[in-house]
């Protein structure tokens, strides 16, 4: 059923900030539009667990989706102001309910040695959908940014609620999905969002699951950092949206090859060492990305090739190395955990680069490399404790 969403959801995402820009949004209010998008985020992830836990992977993840994702796709497409934006943003937010309840149903019942080869095959259908945005590119070149993207979101609007109605019709409730609804039942909210609160307080109880949290964090932060990518591709280094439409194209080649090559080659290392990799080559695509000369469209496509190829395999390894750290008992309340977290120190993120793009759209790209060093080091920290723990084991 992912295609069904990644086919739409690819497309609007890239071409989000474009949209903005078109209908009249300044860098900052797109900036600002992402920051009170994360804020919310932020107070539904609080309750994630708790309705997750209560309702159901499942359920949860249906009624979620169709709040989340079906009802701002048709705000989005006769959207006009910053105020319509900004209550597709709140719509929209409330899918960091579905963040935990679908990660949970996709997963779960998924054998520990398989979910990274799970968590690729999602990130690969999700960025191969990508292979539609140079037709994208020729609508747009045709009929203008604002027009197009109205017709797709509400084509995507229709697309996706099938999908959800279709994908909730063959699957089942996960065997700890069943069992926390038993757990929980006759909790009310206060009583569920309070044991979720007990199960966080032992967050430092589980080896190496802080130090994740950490990674996971910043690679986040530097996502919502990096949503003015095609803003400064577009209107700094001056490419046409019709060449832009090839930058997902490219990247969802670069996946095909990362899975059917990389993936299987990486398997044999531990996790924490694969991130090294990974993290290695982020950092010399942001660096290079500093480098690429305006109009050069080869230039271009290479180097955003190499970000989006190590954007996919952290993402991979990354959520893989998570969930290896998370107990079978409370994974909902410490996934949802993490991910609050996250969202709390992500929420000024969008704002700061909006602010930072308008006065200089380099120094933000700066910003992010010298993140990426950060993330890098952190990666290796983890790697380094890893292979520690190893030899105390071995020991």
């Amino acid at each position: 059923m992912e295609p069904l969403w990644a086919v739409f959801g690819t497309v609007v995402l890239y071409y989000a900030p474009l949209y903005m820009r078109s209908v009249g949004l300044s860098s900052t209010q797109i900036g600002l539009l992402g920051s009170v998008t994360l804020a919310l985020s932020f107070l539904f992830q609080s309750v994630a667990a708790p309705i997750t836990n209560r309702v159901g992977r499942k359920r949860t993840t249906l009624i979620g989706d169709l709040i989340s994702w079906t009802i701002p796709m048709f705000v989005w497409a006769t959207a006009h102001s910053f105020a319509a934006f900004a209550v597709a943003a709140a719509l929209s937010a409330s899918g960091r309910v579905v963040a935990v309840s679908w990660s949970l149903l996709l997963i779960e019942d998924v054998e520990e040695r398989q979910r990274a080869r799970v968590f690729g095959i999602i990130n690969l259908i999700v960025t191969v959908c990508g292979l539609l945005t140079p037709l994208v590119g020729l609508a747009i070149s045709r009929y203008g940014v604002t027009d197009t993207m109205r017709g797709f979101y509400a084509l995507g609007g229709v697309g996706m609620t099938i999908m959800f109605l279709w994908r909730n019709a063959i699957t089942e409730e996960t065997k700890s999905g069943v069992a926390a609804m038993q757990q929980h039942r006759d909790l009310g909210l206060v009583d569920s969002l309070r044991h979720a609160l007990t199960m966080v307080r032992g967050l430092r109880g589980h080896p190496g699951l802080l130090g994740m949290t950490a990674f996971y964090l910043l690679t986040v932060f530097i996502e919502q950092l990096s949503l003015f990518q095609i803003l400064f591709l577009q209107e700094t280094l001056h490419f046409s949206p019709n060449t832009l439409s090839f930058v997902p194209f490219v990247g969802a080649l670069v996946t095909v090859l990362l899975y059917w090559v990389g993936l299987p080659r990486l398997s044999g290392l531990p996790i924490a060492r694969t991130l090294v990799v990974t993290r290695t080559l982020g950092l010399v695509g942001a660096a290079l990305l500093l480098l690429v000369p305006a109009g050069n469209v080869a230039v271009m496509l290479a180097v955003v090739g190499l970000l989006v190829g190590s954007t996919f395999l952290t993402q991979t390894y990354r959520d893989a190395a998570l969930f290896g750290r998370l107990p079978k008992d409370g994974t909902a309340d410490l996934f949802s955990a993490v991910q609050t977290l996250t969202l709390l120190c992500s929420i000024p993120a969008a704002a700061i680069a909006g602010a930072i793009f308008a006065v200089s759209p380099h120094s933000l790209f700066v910003l992010i490399a010298v993140l990426c060093v950060l993330l890098l080091w952190l990666a290796v920290w983890l790697a380094r404790r890893e292979t520690g723990a190893q030899v105390a084991a071995g020991g």
